[in-house]
């Protein structure tokens, strides 16, 4: 990146250009967008205290009522009928006008009176507000809906004393919530003419009510709507710096309520602003400082691309005519008259491909004689034993009458030679040969199933556990018939490094693109020298391996565009793990 000299050339010219601009453009910016913050935070935080102000004066003010209903002459009478209670708590009710109801309970919590005659009989002993009454509290419930109403209410309550201090009942009204937003609202007014704002209350198990939509009240989503848990919201309460809602489009300043009764939860007043609103004009400011940039920017890049032309088009035609030496062709450099520096580079350049060209001949031929040795002393190595050992018996055959039981046990013995030999050859082919593949979309644990039902163990007395941890289906592309020839070649050299008893164990987990088959033992392991030439064709630590087994399986994995990995610890056992594609865009 940035290593070509029109590149260089450009970005020097654009630092020395318009980091000055930024600089300044930063600097403003930043001060303007603290001086909008500090704004909108006092703003925001002075008018939810004015809020929370009056919201305490305005709950206090009902808490009061409820008092003085607790205490009323005929209420506290223990002779006073159901009636001569319903009309006075009925005129308390009208004279303030800020109640749906009032209701009187008898001590086991049946609905004794109701000034608005929903709930007479109806048996409430299960709500919190009549327990807590029950305690002698006055208490303040959280806003709910009922039955009886057809908009959310806030419960208050309080025990009632007839004069001798025994308690006989409870009172509790249930107020509206208009006046409460009408307060709210005209103190909302108030924050800022530069921006409208909203407000809502919202208790920690994230209730909230909101003059948004007065005839319900959320639940559960405000909390998570704001990006807040409960012990954030209780943190964002007691600072004083905005809090930001996790998607960034509101900031919020949020308040706790504080009233002189006990209440069920605790409630906090939020007072919200849209941040694009707020930082309106700041975003005005930065489409100006982007214009001045954008014409310092371009004004720049066409005068050095001028510049530069002449500068870097040689440079160019050298470096074309490296790449076309790359792909084979020939290095013809341009004869365009240029500076005397460049043409001195040309000559240097094409004879030091001349060079190249001899040396790289060179080597292919070095490799190729020594690739050619090592496949010979494999295959000789391979092929000479079984070889040695049919002779040996032909010259005892020589030596001797033809004897048919002589005949028969030389035979079986040449037979299993010619067969080693045969399999090596097959092998090395395998190898060697490139394959037809035949791809299929496969479900990988059914196909792994299939396998793991009809195998058998190299070793009939061996007694090896096989686990099979796949347990989820999972759809791959590749080659059913090369696919299974890896996974028994694994198993296989698997349960060989198991002495007596162990397990083998095939885990599978799922990453982008590919699955990982796993396939552990917990046998005898490959030691760390051992282990860096596994793969190497005719490299074997078996007696009676060929060293072409794991080889072939890595091609074999390379060819259905996957991975063959091998882990080990001396002792300890051997981990591999086969990279198999999921989609058959890793195919083509």
């Amino acid at each position: 990146m940035f290593k070509s000299l029109q590149t260089r050339i450009l970005l020097y010219s654009l630092l020395i250009a318009s980091v000055p601009v930024l600089i300044l453009g930063i600097i403003s910016y930043g001060s303007q967008r603290s001086l909008l913050e500090k704004e909108a935070r006092n703003a925001l935080n002075a008018g939810s205290l004015n809020i929370v102000n009056e919201t305490y004066n305005y709950l206090n003010e009902r808490i009061s009522d409820v008092k003085l209903m607790s205490a009323n002459s005929v209420v506290i009478n223990p002779d006073s009928s159901k009636e001569e209670k319903s009309v006075e708590l009925k005129k308390f009710n009208d004279a303030k006008g800020n109640y749906y109801g009032i209701l009187y309970l008898d001590l086991e919590g049946n609905v004794i009176v109701d000034t608005s005659n929903k709930m007479i009989g109806d048996q409430l002993a299960d709500r919190i507000w009549f327990k807590e009454a029950l305690e002698g509290h006055e208490f303040l419930s959280d806003v709910y809906k009922t039955k009886a109403y057809s908009e959310p209410v806030i419960a208050l309550s309080a025990p009632v004393h007839d004069v001798t201090g025994k308690m006989i009942g409870v009172v509790s009204p249930a107020f509206r919530l208009e006046g409460l937003w009408e307060m709210m609202e005209k103190k909302a007014n108030e924050i800022s003419d530069k921006y409208p704002v909203n407000f809502f209350m919202i208790n920690q198990e994230g209730i909230m009510i909101s003059k948004k939509d007065p005839h319900g009240v959320f639940k559960d989503s405000a909390l998570e709507e704001m990006g807040l848990t409960k012990e954030k919201l209780m943190e964002a309460s007691i600072s004083d710096e905005l809090y930001s809602a996790e998607n960034g489009e509101k900031i919020y300043s949020i308040q706790p309520v504080h009233t002189i009764a006990q209440t069920e939860n605790k409630w906090f007043v939020v007072v919200g602003a849209d941040k694009k609103q707020v930082f309106q004009p700041l975003n005005d400011l930065l489409t100006r400082y982007l214009t001045i940039y954008s014409i310092v920017f371009v004004s720049i890049i066409l005068a050095v691309y001028l510049l530069t032309r002449t500068l870097v088009r040689p440079v160019q035609d050298l470096v074309e005519a490296t790449e076309d030496f790359i792909e084979g062709k020939e290095f013809v450099v341009s004869d365009k008259s240029s500076f005397e520096e460049m043409e001195k580079l040309h000559l240097a350049f094409l004879r030091m491909m001349e060079t190249i060209e001899d040396r790289e001949k060179e080597i292919v031929r070095t490799e190729k004689l020594k690739y050619v040795g090592q496949l010979a002393a494999g295959v000789a190595h391979e092929i000479r034993n079984p070889l040695t050992t049919i002779k040996g018996f032909f010259q005892l055959l020589k030596s001797h009458d033809h004897d048919k039981t002589l005949i028969e046990k030389y035979s079986d013995v040449m037979l299993h030679e010619v067969d080693r030999v045969n399999v090596f050859v097959t092998q090395l082919l395998d190898l060697a040969k490139p394959h037809q593949l035949e791809w299929e979309k496969l479900d990988l644990k059914d196909f792994i199933d299939e396998i793991i039902d009809t195998y058998t163990s190299p070793i009939p007395s061996s007694h090896v556990k096989l686990i099979n941890g796949l347990t989820q289906s999972v759809f791959v592309y590749s080659d059913k018939n090369r696919l299974r020839q890896v996974l028994l070649n694994v198993l296989n050299n698997s349960y060989e490094a198991i002495d007596g008893k162990g397990q083998i164990e095939l885990r599978m987990t799922a990453v982008s693109q590919y699955v990982n088959v796993m396939i552990r033992d917990d046998g005898k392991g490959i030691s760390s020298e051992n282990l860096k030439n596994i793969g190497m064709p005719f490299y074997t630590t078996k007696p009676d391996g060929n060293g072409l087994g794991v080889a072939t399986c890595i091609q074999i994995m390379e060819e259905l565009k996957g991975k063959f990995q091998i882990e080990s610890t001396y002792s300890e056992g051997t981990k591999v793990t086969l990279v198999i594609p999921t989609t058959n865009r890793l195919i083509k």
